[in-house]
């Protein structure tokens, strides 16, 4: 009888360690993003952007008593993994490139959010005479290098036969490739939607994703400290519910132009380059959190792509680094199957 108590006793007490960590709630949760702000606000877009603006975390954690802060880079992706690198954070949403680089680099993270579909477009001065791709040989052409906006344009320059060493690349930030272009230094960036508040100023815009495959636009992901995930499962799921229910919020047409607001006012980016942005894009796929085919075979590519770039070392597998369960498990629990087709290679629903 007594050695059935000492069992009993073990396996309750088992039991109940098992309980007290998977109800373990972390002090606070350190949250990081590239600043894509034109004003005095920090701002990033999506559903983690969504969720900053409306404080819909602060919100979610408030009785768990867990504090969420919120870290926004300047230096975009290389300023937001060596964060990381100094355990300074617990999430980051990053574009592909930067996600796969601190990957590669050793970063134990997990991809557990996808976004997908951001447009890029190629600005041009009037004086540069480029009206397509094949124009930019020899011409000075910006890109920011060591962020996603460089592997979109390696895929546009493949598709019309282009080798970077057919152009003079300079690597310049949004900012300054906008100042540069503006001041005729440079003949041509290939930039996002803020690059389009250059038309007020004789800037030209032959070309863009918008008439390319989906598979050149830019791919994003919500990236996850791996210790984080293993001690606090729960408020992992927590953080992963908020941002599946703003990826649903933000698919629905209805919402658009107030998604456009909060966008613009938390930005001071005008409304109508984010009206030209979301125009003719299906914001089911583009809004899509899931790491679906599409999302793991475009950033599989980036991985191929970043080790021929030789920006990383070695390539590895995205099927070994992504981590679905928790997106998958807030759309099952949310009613939330089909809402999003699952999106193949091409971008074709299945």
């Amino acid at each position: 009888m007594s050695r059935i108590r000492t069992l009993l006793a073990g396996v309750l007490l088992g039991l109940s360690a098992s309980i007290a960590q998977a109800a373990e709630q972390p002090a606070s949760i350190r949250i990081g993003a590239p600043d894509q702000s034109a004003g005095a606000k920090p701002f990033t877009s999506g559903p983690l952007g969504l969720a900053h603006i409306r404080g819909q975390l602060e919100k979610a954690f408030a009785a768990d008593g867990v504090k969420i802060q919120w870290h926004f880079f300047k230096g975009a992706g290389p300023a937001v993994n060596e964060a990381f690198a100094n355990a300074q954070l617990d999430f980051a949403g990053l574009g592909d490139l930067a996600a796969i680089i601190g990957r590669a680099s050793g970063l134990d993270t997990r991809l557990i959010l996808g976004g997908r579909g951001a447009n890029m477009y190629l600005a041009v001065t009037p004086e540069s005479a480029i009206r397509s791709l094949a124009d930019l040989r020899g011409k000075r052409v910006s890109v920011y290098r060591g962020t996603a906006d460089q592997l979109s344009f390696a895929r546009a320059l493949d598709g019309a036969g282009i080798q970077e060493r057919d152009l003079k690349i300079v690597s310049l930030d949004w900012s300054a490739a906008r100042a540069a272009l503006a001041a005729r230094q440079i003949d041509a960036t290939w930039s996002g939607m803020g690059v389009l508040a250059l038309r007020k100023q004789s800037i030209e815009f032959p070309f863009g994703t918008k008439q390319l495959s989906l598979a050149a636009t830019t791919q994003t992901g919500v990236v996850a400290s791996a210790a984080f995930i293993r001690r606090y499962p729960e408020a992992t799921q927590k953080l992963v519910d908020v941002l599946v229910e703003n990826a649903a919020w933000i698919s629905a047409t209805e919402h658009l132009n107030e998604y456009i607001g909060l966008l613009s006012g938390q930005s001071s980016i005008p409304a109508e380059l984010f009206a030209g942005e979301f125009e003719g894009d299906d914001p089911r796929f583009r809004n899509s959190p899931r790491l679906d085919g599409f999302l793991r075979a475009s950033f599989q590519d980036s991985v191929e792509r970043a080790a021929g770039l030789r920006l990383i070392r070695q390539p590895f597998r995205v099927d070994d680094w992504a981590e679905p369960r928790f997106v998958d498990s807030a759309i099952e629990r949310r009613g939330l199957q089909g809402f999003w087709p699952d999106y193949d290679a091409a971008g074709h629903a299945e």
